[in-house]
């Protein structure tokens, strides 16, 4: 790509992002105080709060990584199982803590609520281990999109990142969770057509006919949806998959962003709706996993030049960036640039409103002087989406040692160490079980577990179910207390 082009491109991808800016800013309004900032005032609409959900969790990963796993040598569409798991852990959250979340009072933030639901200590602990998988899924995340961004430009990975956090924290700190939220909704919208363009846009440039095409990809065993295999160490089989993605799933309930989501909402019955419906909108990732069939039919028609192969082995995630920078015409690749940055900075911009809210409540507010008013902390509060940023970037400089396996692979893998504690977590809050002691020996017995199932080589999808199951076992064995099945707190305020 020549500099010219790259010019053109990079103001394309101004041009929107300012846009976006623009737009979700005058949508978000003015905020005054902490509840505005961290709650949007609790009056978003479903739909808004719904998209912003699927939009929060379909990052660079998504548009990067899928394609890149279906088009590599023995890659095929079973990455789909995880779509399916995904959705349906949507569909319980809205059924386990939509309710406890949405009507417990004097409790500001889901570690609170787990410390109301079996005690402080515990909340706390929790706490920690929510921001540890918030700085791994951010790093990331974020390195996924400096990925894209360095192969379009040349600029290196330190200077694409420090571009997205400033982006993802401008958002973050101009209105809290409305900006967040609208601007989520409005990348939902960037990304999804992107990701139309790019399997029309492909599958155009073909010399051969669909039916050859796909002909080509049964015969290479690509057009696989399930895998039915019981053998613990395969990946995406449909155990794994599908229970190992639920498992996960009502594990991130456990954080802050969905509390926020949750409480953002007019109502109960809103709240219901916007993490039912958000099931539907990961439809979003079949066209993904069409585009990595349309790389695969494509590069076996055009070739792989050894210096691109070169660069695959070490850095599989690039094939979609490298195809959008050498196959696509002046200013389409700038939108499709723009797209992927969407996606990166919706993640990011969740992240760094969550860590911000719970540092503000859990961490500042104990060290402040009493009485102070909420300007001050509306100023803190932008503050900590600044401090959050910087971390997310050191993690993503980190976590650029280890592109070669994979980013969709290390975004599953390294969360599932910590996850299968927060899995249980939620559960035993949400039914009121267990003690501080009772917790630790729990989450010594998740760690064990993990510990074991990674040395013997079980896919890690099963790593949260198995270890947050363990624990949730455990600590019920040593209570013994009925389950509670109301999960609401009520405390003064």
């Amino acid at each position: 790509m020549t500099n010219q082009l790259a010019l053109l491109d990079l103001l394309v991808i101004i041009a929107l992002m300012g846009w976006v800016t623009w737009y979700g800013h005058r949508l978000s309004g003015v905020i005054e105080d902490r509840h505005g900032f961290f709650r949007a005032g609790g009056a978003l609409p479903w739909w808004a709060v719904s998209a912003s959900i699927v939009a929060t969790l379909v990052s660079s990963v998504t548009f990067i990584s899928v394609p890149a796993a279906v088009f590599r040598d023995g890659g095929n569409l079973t990455y789909f199982q995880v779509i399916l798991g995904l959705a349906f852990g949507k569909l319980v959250i809205a059924w386990l803590v939509a309710k406890p979340f949405y009507e417990s009072a004097g409790v500001a933030t889901s570690y609170e609520y787990i410390g109301a639901r079996i005690d402080r200590a515990t909340g706390e602990l929790s706490m920690i281990v929510g921001l540890i998988l918030n700085i791994i899924n951010s790093g990331i995340k974020l390195l996924t999109a400096s990925l894209v961004l360095d192969v379009i430009t040349g600029w290196g990975i330190p200077t694409c990142a420090g571009i997205i956090v400033l982006i993802g924290v401008l958002w973050s700190a101009m209105a809290g969770l409305k900006t967040v939220i609208w601007t989520d909704l409005l990348l939902f919208i960037i990304f999804t057509v992107g990701a139309i363009f790019a399997l029309i846009f492909i599958w155009w440039r073909l010399d051969q006919d669909p039916w050859t095409a796909l002909s080509w990809l049964d015969g290479q065993a690509k057009l696989v949806l399930f895998d039915f295999s019981t053998d613990p160490t395969v990946r995406y089989s449909i155990w794994a998959g599908v229970f190992g993605s639920i498992c996960l799933t009502i594990a991130q309930s456990t954080t802050q962003g969905t509390w926020q989501r949750v409480r953002a909402c007019r109502s109960l019955g809103d709240a219901h709706k916007a993490y039912a419906y958000s099931a539907l909108f990961y439809g979003m990732h079949l066209l993904v996993l069409g585009v990595g069939l349309g790389l695969a039919v494509f590069y076996h028609e055009a070739g792989i030049d050894p210096a691109l192969s070169s660069a695959l082995a070490d850095s599989p995630d690039r094939i979609f960036p490298h195809f959008i920078a050498t196959e696509l015409p002046v200013g389409i690749a700038g939108l499709f640039i723009a797209a992927i940055f969407a996606a990166a900075i919706s993640t990011l911009d969740t992240a760094l409103t969550e860590s911000a809210d719970v540092s503000i409540r859990h961490l500042y507010e104990r060290l402040a002087s009493p009485g102070r008013e909420e300007a001050h902390y509306l100023r803190i509060a932008r503050v900590s989406v600044v401090f959050w940023g910087a971390v997310f970037y050191g993690a993503a400089l980190v976590f650029s040692a280890y592109s070669a396996e994979g980013l969709l692979d290390l975004t599953f893998k390294l969360p599932n160490f910590v996850v299968g504690i927060l899995f249980a977590t939620i559960l035993l809050a949400r039914y009121g079980i267990g003690r501080f002691a009772s917790f630790l020996v729990g989450c010594f017995v998740a760690c064990l577990a993990v510990t074991l199932l990674s040395s013997a080589g079980i896919a890690f999808f099963y790593w949260c179910p198995v270890s947050g199951g363990a624990m949730f076992l455990v600590v019920w064995l040593i209570e013994r207390t009925p389950l509670k099945h109301d999960g609401v707190v009520m405390r003064s305020q």
